[in-house]
């Protein structure tokens, strides 16, 4: 590391409150992993024990931002929702996922890393803390931290879903341009589909309740009609919503292949 990088300890969550209010251009970080280019000013947050919990509920599960990958997998496929566990056990090797933590995965932009897309379509919520207080934001409604605060607590919800699929696209446990992570869940009752969650993150973010919401109330086995309209509408927003992005446009046509896929295993 160059000699003018400096790395300042924090004891807890006051104490990082405290030097983000006194040190100047401080980025948080935790295991580091992915970043291209260390901070001139970085402290780290991965001992705090604070920021490091992990505590089962009925319907969700907390997770500290600095929580490793490995200690999330360490719980066990049958504990938390297993296409998570697929995606979490999806990136780079076991050494850097003793490293990565959940909240530098889901904070990195520019692309979005592997977790984005499966937090996303599981409706996640994150809980922020400034010196005065808490706020929290549904993962939908999330871009960036804001500024002035910290992030504290990742809300999982831990639903049950009837079809749930985690797929990545590009070099395996590898982010490059050509990185994105894909995610489908699919709820049913009686043969009716009754919700749906459909996320696509890389250098791009998709997710529409309107484009899923044509669906809902549809009975299953869906007709290839149907899915091609899907399709269709699905891929107009898709470049609506990237008009102005540059990316490889391989992403699109993966995108819309594996959402037909993820389509005909509703039956």
């Amino acid at each position: 590391m160059e000699s003018n990088k400096k790395i300042f300890p924090a004891k807890n969550i006051s104490d990082i409150l405290y030097q983000m209010k006194t040190v100047q251009n401080l980025k948080i970080i935790g295991g580091a992993s992915y970043l291209k280019e260390f901070p001139d000013s970085a402290l780290t947050i991965r001992n705090i024990a604070e920021l490091s919990q992990i505590n089962r509920h009925e319907r969700y599960i907390d997770f500290g931002p600095a929580v490793t990958l490995n200690r999330i997998l360490s719980l066990g496929q049958k504990r938390i929702p297993l296409f998570l566990y697929e995606a979490i056990e999806s990136i780079g090797n076991h050494f850097s996922r003793n490293i990565a933590t959940l909240g530098g995965n889901i904070c990195a932009k520019n692309p979005r890393l592997t977790l984005f897309a499966p937090l996303l379509a599981m409706g996640a919520g994150l809980r922020f803390r400034n010196q005065d207080g808490f706020i929290n934001i549904p993962f939908s409604k999330f871009e960036s931290i804001p500024e002035g605060y910290i992030l504290t607590n990742i809300r999982i919800p831990d639903d049950d879903w009837d079809v749930a699929i985690f797929r990545r696209v590009g070099p395996r446990h590898e982010i490059t341009e050509e990185s994105a992570s894909f995610c489908f869940l699919a709820k049913t009752d009686k043969d009716i589909l009754i919700d749906l969650r459909i996320a696509f993150a890389g250098p791009m973010v998709f997710a529409s309740r309107d484009i899923e919401n044509k669906l809902l109330g549809i009975r299953l086995p869906i007709s290839d009609s149907t899915i091609e309209d899907f399709l269709l509408n699905a891929a107009n927003y898709f470049d609506e919503c990237t008009k102005e992005l540059n990316y490889n446009p391989i992403l699109r046509q993966q995108f819309l292949n594996i959402t037909q896929y993820s389509l005909n295993q509703l039956t």
